[in-house]
């Protein structure tokens, strides 16, 4: 019984997880934001006008549900170097344009490469972002806040890394940051127990308020009672406070658009909006995993809009916006449910750093540290690495790659590593995975079956598997499932028919039908009233000899059954009827590879003659208008094994006496006498003498088909099929003249 869905939340309903959860982020964005600002060279307040955008302009437009838009650490590199060539004015500039890019990019559909993401580079990059969270907030949590809010490069600014800063920060450990950041962990996670047991009135207040609550009361009672030990401002949330209203105009820079000659702002811009379109898709692709409802984000729909926020943010002196991870995936473990928690907390940053900053300002970043010491903990997720490695090893190294590569370089450096391990792995996941059914049969014959994407990607397998292929073998290459080869693989298999003939292979090719996307094949349709009235007994002789090649090869026509039944519900004009036994193993129309409406097909053990045999055979030739009669015996034959062996057994005894006939024929050319100990050799002997027999009993019997044989309108034509092969081996058949 399949599960339904869990509904996604209605906008009421989830007002209660939603306000508390944007609560929580806007705790965490500003000194983010601030720090972002700063590490990228940008003014500071450019951090916190990228977060208001991105939560008031970008989500209302985004698909996203949960995503959160701000400013990316992982772009702070690019835009410091971009800023320190062009002046921030002119950054601005190309941030607009950057902006104008992403939207064309989302018009013509480029988000699709979202899709193109592996899910281990992903869930690497939430791991590793967790972990550098972790080595990041430990110095924030004991007193030691040289390196920004934000950071996430592995060497820092202060020529410390995040390990070496672990050892340095020991110099400078504050008390009171220590007593401030155990006391707002132990609130976290005791109002977090709390809230497990349903208390009502509790769930519109946020562990994460609470946290940062008790971290601003203990540091206030520091103050008071030690002012000696309490924080300085450096260890403080630090906005710059605007005395008057009229003061945000000389906050606010503005783009200049005299250089829009240049060709050097749109390569910069170009640049810009790639990298942050693929920060953003990866980060959407994380968020979405996260997402208990699992809700696809449409990827076009979100370039589209980071672009409008990416102008937005340029022309009001903003720096450059993505979907970003972390507060995206703090927004989800908060227990958002809607946009609703974005836009409260936009709508939050923006009042109070408009109105009451002086308030932000006396949070403590050891307080902020515990609790994002906390998510970064649940961010790792121990599981995914159990995931990636049953995955198999072409999962856990490129898992493993965008780890490290985060930890130890930075976010976009780290993404590429994870990236190309990717790339890497699935290039030697496709030399050594088959691109084809390799199946070895009795003898020499080694059949390649060509999957229906055979790509560059393969060549060095196929070339390969050619080159080692043994002299004097048999080969088939099936290309009937294929919809698109390579033209480097078409190049190869053609030259390879060069080097069969050296090797002396034999060399079938089957439906190869050029290079890059392959025309649809013709599929086989069962014969109409023309094909059958056109075709002579040595047509169908050849049509079932060629099945029957293509059977021997493991190939088959291309058939659509539903096609034929449609094709046979009028009527049927079969170009053969085919005796033969009922051995499970000798099913005619697989033998002959036939489809519906193409044979009839009359079965018996021992496909021995008799009347009802007959009036068949005269209905199907006379009536239905088959030009071919097919007497097919088969090696290893029971009924021949028992006639042999004078079995009695009720019914069996009446049609096992047809084949002694053919047993008193072996023992008196060959002056013999076979019983139940005969050797194979004899019992094949009586097979073969029975479908000759058959076929003189047929034209003794049926009068009609003897004249419709003598007529040239119909043949006869004994077969021997054996077992161990899969090959039919025809008589000569019985023909006008002959009979």
């Amino acid at each position: 019984m399949s599960r339904i869905p869990k509904p996604s939340p209605t906008l009421l309903a989830s007002l209660k997880n939603d306000i508390p959860a944007g609560l929580a982020v806007f705790l965490v964005a500003i000194p983010l934001s601030l720090g972002i600002a700063l590490a990228s060279g940008a003014p500071i307040f450019s951090g916190l006008i990228a977060c208001i955008i991105g939560s008031l302009l970008v989500a209302p437009i985004s698909g996203s549900v949960l995503g959160i838009s701000g400013a990316s650490a992982g772009l702070s590199v690019v835009v410091l170097a971009f800023i320190k060539e062009f002046g921030f004015n002119d950054f601005l500039l190309i941030l607009v344009l950057a902006g104008a890019f992403q939207v064309f990019m989302g018009l013509v559909k480029a988000g699709v490469i979202a899709y193109y993401f592996p899910s281990s580079v992903i869930n690497g990059m939430l791991s590793g972002i967790g972990i550098i969270l972790l080595l990041k907030q430990i110095p924030h949590a004991v007193g030691y806040d040289t390196d920004y809010e934000g950071d996430l490069s592995f060497f820092q600014e202060d020529n410390y890394s995040s390990l070496t800063e672990l050892a340095h920060m020991l110099n400078f450990i504050s008390p009171a940051a220590i007593i401030i950041s155990v006391i707002s962990l132990i609130v976290l996670l005791a109002w977090e127990w709390i809230k497990k047991h349903n208390v009502p009135m509790l769930r519109w207040f946020p562990s994460v308020l609470m946290s940062v609550i008790a971290g601003v009361l203990t540091e206030q009672t520091i103050a008071y009672y030690f002012p000696e030990r309490a924080l300085s401002t450096n260890h403080l949330v630090s906005i710059p406070i605007i005395s008057h209203p009229s003061d945000w105009l000389y906050e606010l820079h503005f783009p200049s658009f005299t250089h829009l000659d240049q060709p050097a702002i749109y390569l910069a811009a170009l640049t810009l909006a790639i990298v942050a379109s693929i920060e953003t898709l990866l980060a959407v692709e994380a968020i979405d995993k996260l997402d208990t409802h699992k809700r696809v984000t449409p990827t076009n729909r979100e370039l589209i809009a980071q672009g409008i926020g990416n102008m937005t943010s340029g022309l009001l002196g903003g720096i450059p916006l993505t979907q970003v991870i972390i507060r995206s995936s703090f927004n989800i473990k908060m227990g958002a449910k809607s946009k609703v928690s974005v836009l409260f907390q936009g709508g939050l940053m923006l009042l109070t750093v408009v109105f009451i900053p002086n308030w932000l300002n006396q949070i403590p970043l050891a307080s902020l540290a515990a609790i994002l010491i906390v998510f970064a903990y649940r961010l790792m997720q121990p599981a995914w690495i159990v995931i990636a490695y049953r995955a198999g090893v072409y999962h856990f190294v490129p898992f493993c790659a965008t780890v490290l590569g985060l930890v130890f370089t930075n976010m976009l450096t780290g993404i590429l590593i994870g990236l190309s391990a990717a790339l890497f792995a699935i290039l030697l996941e496709n030399y050594k995975t088959s691109f084809y059914l390799r199946e070895m049969h009795i003898g020499n014959k080694i059949i390649l079956r060509l999957a229906e994407h055979v790509s560059f990607l393969n060549k060095a397998n196929i070339k390969q598997t050619l080159e080692q292929l043994p002299a004097d073998s048999k080969v088939i290459i099936d290309a009937t499932r294929s919809k698109y080869i390579d033209y480097d693989i078409y190049e190869i298999i053609q030259n390879f028919k060069q080097e069969a003939l050296f090797k002396r292979i034999q060399l079938t090719i089957e439906n190869l039908r050029g290079f890059g996307v392959l025309p649809d094949l013709i599929t086989a349709r069962p014969p109409t009233y023309q094909d059958q009235q056109s075709l002579t007994p040595w047509d169908v002789l050849e049509l079932l000899e060629q099945g029957n090649e293509n059977f021997v090869n493991n190939l088959k026509a291309n058939r659509n059954l539903l096609e034929q039944i449609n094709d046979t519900r009028q009527g049927q004009f079969p170009m053969a009827i085919i005796l033969s036994c009922m051995d499970s193993r000798t099913s005619v129309e697989l033998i002959f590879d036939q489809g519906l409406g193409d044979v009839f097909s009359v079965r018996v053990a021992g496909n021995v003659i008799n009347p009802d045999i007959l009036g068949s055979m005269e209905f199907a030739c006379k009536l239905a208008g088959t030009k071919l009669i097919v007497v097919l015996g088969h090696t290893h034959c029971g009924a021949i094994k028992g006639a042999c062996a004078q079995v009695k057994l009720e019914h069996l005894t009446q049609v096992l006496a047809k084949i002694e006939p053919a047993i008193s024929a072996v023992n008196t050319e060959h002056n013999i006498s076979i019983t139940s100990d005969a050797n194979h050799e004899w019992v094949q002997h009586v097979a073969n003498k029975n479908v000759a027999l058959t076929v003189a009993h047929i034209l003794q019997e049926s009068h009609l088909l003897n004249a419709m044989v003598n007529a040239g309108d119909i043949a006869i034509v004994g077969a021997m099929y054996d077992i161990e092969t899969g090959e039919v081996t025809f008589n000569a058949p019985v023909i006008a003249g002959a009979a």
